[in-house]
């Protein structure tokens, strides 16, 4: 992050580094809460550049990653406009309820707004939550996003911003929000999903499995709107291989991806897994589930030498096209020192070396020019050319291993680079982006994960001022 200074940057100094940490938190889920330079970015550019940060308000809102840093974009645009006497009540009204697409968010704009500016919040601020609140709550959304560790209760949203109801159900919704909250009551009868959801928990915990065994047990979840962890819950832990059968096909894509060691230890049906197979191999559902490669690379390891080897093969090989195709030309650095044996986490399959390897082949196979290169018991080029395989191109890295620096590999192989990625561990960051002294794009990632595939094009457009809206 660029250091606050005294003096107030220039309006394209502004903007970049505001892009700039949006493009970072497209990789860092820590960055998600933006700070004092945040806001003072923000309000130097709501008076000079409303439409510009309306644009990159509506950009966060179609990028998942962005959420809460689209709420905290708009809550300090609408604060200081506010501030310096600019925007009408409509315009916030408006742009509050375009923004808020999910039924958590109205009580997580609400509870940044009170954190950020206090309790009084203003009467349009109120009215388009209000707008959101009555187009987003029902049972479902109740069920689903109404739960202790929520930033703002459905009752206190409700309670502070007064939403007309639409139609008769939703009036006992929004009247029911609030006396679950003063303990047990009754569900009305008009709501019935929340109804099928109280039979459920009426069920004497030692009865609940045999819910499985009815032909219709799929619907009885369905009907009560209930996910695989609230079914996983409610039988108190227990996910048999029935039980797995009964709430895959509700599943996400990559849901699926993470519990694939799960259904094996379950012994899931074999009709289930191959109808589960045929899913992940299925390039509309590699795209329609957002699925990248570190992390079919991670479902893939967790299961090695299974049914499923075939599936994620073919799931890795689609996801390239998910992958950015970077121009010009890219040196990108596999650091296979010794640090990178080193797990990704505690739980999870890869090493750093697996992981920076399956992202630094991705990105070379879609880049229009790329140098493939791993630095470690071995030092050279990898080959990653047009019609190679990603499977078969991480087959051709060496052992992690050896004391070969990034610096020196970056001072050998540097030759007129428009970008150099390096990917390495924490330890090798400072001496690499010391050793890049060409003029270009750098990138030093020491985290390596699919987000940063987003980032890294997002990162580049915030240094050119080249906006994506």
């Amino acid at each position: 992050m660029t250091t606050p200074h005294p003096l107030a940057p220039s309006i394209t100094t502004a903007k970049k580094e505001l892009f700039l940490l949006a493009a970072r938190t497209l990789a860092d889920d820590s960055a998600q809460d933006p700070g004092d330079r945040f806001a003072s970015l923000v309000d130097q550019l709501a008076v000079n550049e409303a439409p510009w940060i309306r644009g990159l308000i509506d950009w966060t809102r179609r990028q998942p990653a962005l959420r809460r840093f689209g709420i905290a974009v708009a809550v300090e645009f609408m604060h200081a406009r506010m501030v310096a006497g600019l925007g009408a009540p409509g315009e916030r009204r408006e742009l509050i309820d375009n923004l808020l697409t999910r039924a958590d968010e109205p009580g997580d704009l609400l509870a940044h707004w009170v954190r950020r500016h206090g309790h009084s919040i203003p009467k349009s601020v109120k009215a388009g939550v209000a707008d959101a609140a009555a187009r987003l709550y029902d049972e479902v959304a109740l069920l689903t996003y109404d739960t202790e560790d929520a930033a703002m209760r459905f009752a206190e949203v409700i309670a502070l911003t007064h939403p007309k109801p639409i139609g008769k159900i939703q009036n006992e919704i929004f009247q029911y929000a609030a006396l679950r909250r003063r303990g047990s009551h009754p569900v009305p009868e008009s709501l019935a999903t929340l109804r099928a959801r109280a039979q459920l928990e009426a069920v004497p915990p030692d009865r609940r499995l045999r819910t499985l065994d009815r032909p219709d047990a799929g619907g009885v979840f369905v009907r009560a709107a209930m996910n695989w962890h609230q079914v996983r819950d409610w039988l108190g832990g227990t996910m048999t291989d029935k039980a797995w059968a009964v709430v895959v096909p509700p599943m996400s894509y990559r849901e699926r991806l993470a519990h694939l060691p799960d259904f094996d230890r379950a012994g899931l049906a074999d009709e289930v897994a191959d109808w589960i197979s045929a899913d992940l191999a299925a390039q509309k559902s590699v795209k329609r589930g957002r699925a990248l490669p570190v992390e079919i690379l991670t479902a893939h390891r967790s299961v090695p030498s299974s049914r499923w080897s075939w599936a994620l093969e073919q799931a890795l090989e689609h996801s390239l096209e998910q992958v950015p195709a970077l121009p010009g030309r890219t040196l990108i650095l596999v650091d296979r020192s010794e640090p990178m044996s080193a797990p990704v986490s505690a739980t999870s399959p890869l090493t750093r070396a697996d992981a920076s390897a399956v992202f630094g082949a991705a990105l070379a196979l879609r880049s229009s020019s790329a140098d493939l290169v791993e630095c470690g018991r071995v030092t050279g080029p990898v080959q990653a050319g047009n019609g190679d395989l990603l499977i078969d191109t991480l087959a051709r890295f060496a052992e992690p291993g050896g004391g070969q620096t990034v610096a020196q590999a970056l001072r050998e192989h540097v030759r007129g680079h428009d970008r150099v990625v390096v990917l390495t561990h924490p330890g090798a960051a400072v001496e690499a982006a010391e050793a890049v002294t060409v003029p270009g794009h750098e990138h030093i990632i020491t985290d390596v994960s699919d987000p940063w595939f987003a980032a890294v094009p997002h990162i580049e457009m915030a240094r050119t001022g080249a906006w994506p809206f």
